[in-house]
């Protein structure tokens, strides 16, 4: 199939977002697919960024000023979107997720072109500032609600959002499909501690407790720092590893400053995809929890990632975290926003090395035989052949 992808995610940043995007890219090319991408030009020099060096851009350049970058874009994209599907003819158009994004809901409908619209989160329960106002976010949420009416399919990682949409707006049934997140397990692999504490400058005697994503409310890190210093007063030796950066980082960094844990808690900061095995191979157990401030808990790439790593995993109670980590018996969970509770888990695995092996292989297992990138494409894959061929038996049969 000729695919045409677009998005309004800098793919230079090493998110979840970004890594979705690739990563399908990359894994429907493997199985020989033609695929094209739009998107803006990313921050980062595509030739010293190995996550990006095999995607086919058709980049757009946009400035990096909050308010005028959408608007520069909607510009740009719409001229990008209507030469490329003038020229090539693409089968379908995968559309991922841009809140307030008309462009390809415009070019689609000038240039007849089927699309599969790949939905991560609702606009009504994300946006915040400026876009957060009522009547901004409503305008975007009509949008959003159109452009999912028009499509042929959509698609999400989470069941609960198709199931919202197809209650308050009427979508069909048989036009939604979940596919979650998956990993690349040549990538994300098991390393040696020793071996990442040596790259990384980390001590090797230390006790590693790893988080790896965005700090976000949904994330409830403040949960786990207050977990700290329970763990710290039974392990002195426990050190918690926050990788990334986010919103909430301010408020994290004035809560370790009070509780007297900067020896504790590291602030690593956001690095290269790459660099992101290595931070949780230094772990001797991994960290995603879930808040319940959207409706939907969304699908975690972290979690797959540090089950590829062989890691053992603790992540909140619940369908798609700590139910699944423990029935492929490859951690523990733990009930709501409790840090006792956290900080008992927790303490349980670091007491315990031989049990924490055994859970990190069995979450290797567990991805390699049904959870990588390339059984999730075979999925995505199947929803745009079925698509593109509904919609042109409609329009033959119009």
């Amino acid at each position: 199939m000729n695919i045409l992808v677009f998005c309004d995610e800098d793919l230079g940043v090493a998110g979840g977002g970004a890594q979705q995007v690739v990563q399908f890219v990359r894994a429907l090319e493997d199985r020989g697919h033609i695929l094209r991408v739009v998107a803006p030009r990313p921050s980062t020099d595509m030739k010293d960024d190995a996550t990006l060096v095999s995607v086919r851009g058709l980049w757009v350049w946009v400035p990096r000023v909050p308010v005028i970058r959408p608007w520069a874009y909607l510009v740009g994209s719409a001229i990008t979107l209507l030469w490329t599907m003038w020229r090539e003819k693409p089968d379908v158009m995968l559309w991922f997720d841009s809140p307030g994004q008309i462009a390809p809901l415009i070019c689609v409908g000038v240039m007849r072109c089927p699309y599969v619209l790949f939905v991560n989160g609702v606009a009504g329960e994300e946006l915040t500032g400026l876009w957060g106002w009522a009547p901004i976010r409503n305008v975007i949420q009509g949008i959003l609600r159109v452009s999912v009416r028009r499509a042929q399919a959509l698609v999400s990682v989470c069941r609960e959002i198709p199931l919202w949409m197809q209650r308050e707006w009427g979508i069909a049934a048989d036009r939604c499909h979940v596919i979650r997140n998956g990993v690349d397990p040549f990538v994300c692999i098991p390393l040696q501690k020793e071996e990442a504490c040596h790259r990384l400058g980390l001590g090797r005697n230390g006790l590693y407790i790893g988080f790896v994503g965005g700090f976000f409310p949904w994330h409830g890190l403040d949960t786990l720092v207050e977990a700290m210093t329970m763990v710290r007063r039974e392990c002195p030796a426990a050190k918690l590893l926050l990788v990334g950066d986010g919103h909430t980082r301010p408020a994290l960094q004035a809560m370790v400053h009070q509780r007297g844990l900067e020896d504790a808690v590291s602030f690593v900061g956001r690095v290269r995809f790459e660099e992101v095995p290595w931070w949780i191979g230094v772990s001797d157990v991994c960290v995603v929890l879930h808040r319940p401030v959207r409706f939907y808990p969304g699908d975690s790439m972290k979690l797959w990632e540090y089950l590829a790593c062989a890691r053992p995993v603790v992540a909140t109670a619940g369908e798609g975290y700590g139910d699944m980590v423990e029935r492929l018996g490859a951690g523990l969970s733990v009930k709501g926003e409790n840090p006792a509770a956290l900080a008992e888990v927790l303490l349980r695995i670091l007491r315990d090395p031989a049990s924490a092996r055994k859970m990190g292989q069995a979450g290797r297992v567990a991805v390699v035989h049904s959870h990588t990138w390339d059984s999730r494409a075979m999925e995505l894959e199947q929803v745009c052949m079925v698509a593109a061929a509904e919609y042109v038996r409609d329009r033959v049969c119009a």
